[in-house]
């Protein structure tokens, strides 16, 4: 039974690269989001701010309005901070990939390169020897 799945080196290659992609998608939309959170945050705290010089408003519902702006203030802290968390995740992940894609096929690629040369090198040493041995011997 074949396979279907991808599996020459420039088919792995590009879904790695596919992969890649997708994460660079994935850590755009979680920073975007991370910033919407940070806006968030920031509005929330501001109009907390502005609550708490409101002197026409009762102390009690100063002090609901500044305990209920407080808690979604850390809230969406926390989001803002898990969402910088995983996108620092994202790009382990993708740096990860990378890596494995540069290793599996530009360093190998590079290596058999060189192991190519070395070969071809020792193809042609071989030859010269022995067409010094053949000379040599056509001398005597």
């Amino acid at each position: 039974m074949s396979c279907s799945l991808s599996h020459t080196d420039s088919e792995v290659e590009a879904l790695v690269q596919k992969l890649i992609d997708e994460d660079n998608g994935r850590q755009n939309a979680i920073l975007d989001l991370a910033l919407q959170f940070e806006n968030s945050y920031t509005a929330k705290d501001d109009l907390r701010k502005v609550y708490e010089k409101c002197n026409d408003i009762s102390q009690e519902s100063r002090a609901l309005i500044d305990s209920f702006l407080k808690e979604s203030f850390d809230k969406d802290y926390e989001l803002n901070l898990s969402m910088y968390g995983k996108a620092a995740k994202l790009e382990k992940l993708k740096d990860a990939k990378l890596a494995w894609l540069l290793d599996k096929y530009y360093y190998r690629s590079q290596e058999s390169v060189e192991e190519q040369a070395m070969n071809s090198k020792a193809r042609e040493e071989k030859i010269r020897q022995k067409q010094a041995d053949d000379d040599y011997q056509s001398s005597d």
